[in-house]
């Protein structure tokens, strides 16, 4: 007897459904992709415990006739293709029809339908790929899906999901992708009877952009606009301000379809230059126009994967486009930043404080007037004091953290380093190269020494030596700030460790909060940026992340106020501050882990001289 034999139609579909469905986001997907298809200005979505009990997709397209309804849970029933030569002219987001099959195969569907010249409607009902019902029905014109017990006949495949609250963010985010990609289309949005999202199909990407992010991100984006006749370019770049750590906020489109591309999203990085800092993703919603034989979205059932006929010239082209729309907005950027940067204080003198003295509220960290001699910059920054708000309470105070990391606790005794090092020995400065690599010699070594990585060793040492205290702050006058669907499951799970952080807050909405606290850290005000940062870490890492935030921000602060390169010193600042480092009392490498000192020994040199062998 033969071991190959052909799988029955119920277990080929619940494996193709693996390709197709992976969670409800994925049944989510595929009907919107199927009722914007259709032709529909409005679309209501409504979800029940993260689509895993209830997942309802209504639209007000051309709807679907009582011939063609049994056919559309079909495999490969499609009414979108009927040659290989469409694939070359795709104007539809879905095509494969594989779709309705593969859902109906792993839950129980209804779909209500009507097209616009039929007297009523039909109603069919399947359960696991096989239909149980099919009776005329009174409706509208439209199409409705109701998709329930989602994957309870692949109990294997339900345990793998997540939280419910997971599983509606991820509805939410796609959701809030189609909102970008068809502002001309009304969306409706609903996640256990609450709204979440509302549109009214304007066709403007403004205010689709402002209803899924808020105001205070559609305040801080610069329009693209860009045509060669290859390709069309519209949407918005954010300000450097807005970077975040991820890339959650960036939304690549193409014809009107959301897709990921690396490529593309490192090409618009480029275009930012040295705008923001390393590590943070710019803020963008780009829409990209291109002709259907120039790409290919047949590469993966999910069509996220697109393959283009010349990916180099497109992104070479988004590059431009972007360099473009942000050149031309450097003294806006520029202005935008100095917004979120401390004030410069008035002209004042800066005591050195003593050990035993104690801490008042101040400022001294934060600030650095270009008009204090180098001297004075020095003493100010060697000795950043922790802020305490007297005014606040106990009801204001919020747990002491320590900083674990091998970089966060100095050692009391010497950190000596042999092989670098000769300690003890007398050293001379022979001079400064370019205005930031100072030259010294010891014994027969000579050292170069990157004065802002020596310094700015210096100053996280000091910040993390000590418990940092972290405060809260009221505001005198509280924002609110629009979330994603996934900060805000982060939000409602970590509610608790986010005001041990210092912020205190009231939820307005599913996806708005009222700030009313913020915390402050090393007189660093944490404000609306900082939160997302927080959230996104918190979503991902959970509670234990708290450390690696605090050190992030005092590397930060490190970095922002160490000496800088071609910034002047005296002799006697850059002594002490030489001798700690020749002494072996600091670490040889700055908080991002880069050098602060370099050897080359008198054989080196004197072998490059070729006087020796």
């Amino acid at each position: 007897m033969g071991l190959i034999h052909v799988l029955k139609p119920h277990i080929a579909n619940q494996i193709a459904a693996g390709e197709v469905v992976e969670r409800p986001s994925s049944v989510v997907k595929e009907l919107v992709e199927n009722a914007i298809d259709a032709g529909s200005t409005a679309i209501t979505v409504e979800i029940e415990s993260g689509g895993m009990h209830l997942i309802r997709v209504t639209d007000n397209g051309c709807g679907i006739a009582k011939e063609d309804c049994r056919n559309a849970f079909l495999r490969h029933a499609t009414s979108k293709i009927s040659s290989t030569e469409d694939l070359e002219r795709l104007n539809t987001l879905g095509f494969r029809g594989e779709a309705l099959a593969s859902i109906a195969s792993v839950a129980r569907v209804t779909m209500t339908t009507r097209v616009a010249d039929a007297p009523t409607g039909t109603r069919i009902t399947l359960e696991n790929g096989a239909v149980l019902s099919e009776e005329d029905a009174a409706c509208v014109y439209g199409t409705s899906f109701t998709v329930e017990a989602l994957f309870a006949s692949v109990p294997a495949r339900l345990k793998f999901l997540k939280s419910t609250r997971t599983e509606a963010g991820y509805i939410g985010d796609y959701m809030a992708r189609m909102i970008l990609a068809r502002p001309d289309i009304a969306f409706r949005y609903l996640s256990d009877h609450k709204v979440i999202y509302e549109t009214y199909g304007d066709g403007e990407l403004y205010n689709a952009l402002y209803c899924v992010y808020g105001k205070t991100i559609a305040e801080k984006v610069l329009p693209v606009r860009f045509e060669n006749g290859y390709l069309r370019i519209e949407g918005y770049l954010g300000l450097p301000e807005i970077s975040r750590s991820n890339r959650t906020y960036q939304t690549l489109l193409l014809n009107g379809r959301y897709i990921r591309s690396f490529s593309i999203a490192a090409s618009v990085l480029q275009a930012y230059d040295t705008r923001i800092m390393i590590g943070k993703f710019p803020f963008f919603v780009l829409n990209l126009s291109l002709a259907p034989q120039e790409f290919d979205v047949n590469v993966h059932p999910t069509k996220l994967e697109v393959r283009f006929a010349d990916e180099q010239r497109v992104c070479g082209t988004v590059k431009l486009a972007c360099k473009e729309a942000l050149s031309g907005t450097e003294q806006h950027i520029e202005s935008a930043l100095e917004t979120c940067a401390p004030a410069e204080p008035k002209a004042t003198t800066f005591d050195v404080p003593r050990s035993d003295a104690p801490m008042h509220t101040g400022r001294s960290l934060l600030d650095s007037p270009a008009y204090l001699s180098a001297k004075e910059q020095y003493r100010m920054r060697e000795t950043p004091a922790l802020n305490s708000f007297s005014h606040i309470g106990q009801s204001g105070s919020v747990p002491v953290y320590r900083v674990s990391d091998s970089y966060a606790d100095v050692p009391k005794k010497k950190v000596q380093e042999p092989s670098l090092l000769d300690v003890g020995e007398p050293f001379t400065i022979i001079g400064c190269a370019f205005s930031g690599y100072w030259m010294v010699t010891r014994g027969d070594n000579l050292y170069m020494i990157d004065q802002h990585a020596a310094h700015e060793r210096k100053l996280y040492d000091q910040l993390a030596s000590r418990a940092i205290s972290i405060q809260s702050q009221p505001l005198l006058l509280p924002y609110e700030t629009k979330l994603t669907p996934s900060e805000a499951d982060a939000l409602d799970q970590h509610r608790s460790d986010l005001e041990e952080l210092g912020y205190t807050f009231e939820k307005r909405s599913a996806l708005s909060v009222h700030v009313l606290s913020v915390p402050v850290l090393n007189g660093i005000q944490l404000r609306e940026a900082y939160l997302h940062e927080t959230l996104e870490i918190f979503s991902e890492h959970g509670k234990q992340a708290v450390d690696q935030m605090v050190r992030s921000r005092l590397m930060q602060s490190a970095c922002k106020h160490a000496i800088k390169a071609g910034e002047p010193m005296t002799r006697e600042e850059i002594e002490g501050l030489l001798s700690e480092y020749l002494n072996g009392e600091r670490l040889l490498t700055c908080p991002h882990g880069r050098p602060v000192i370099i050897r080359i020994t008198k054989t080196e040199l004197e072998k490059m001289f070729r006087r020796i062998v």
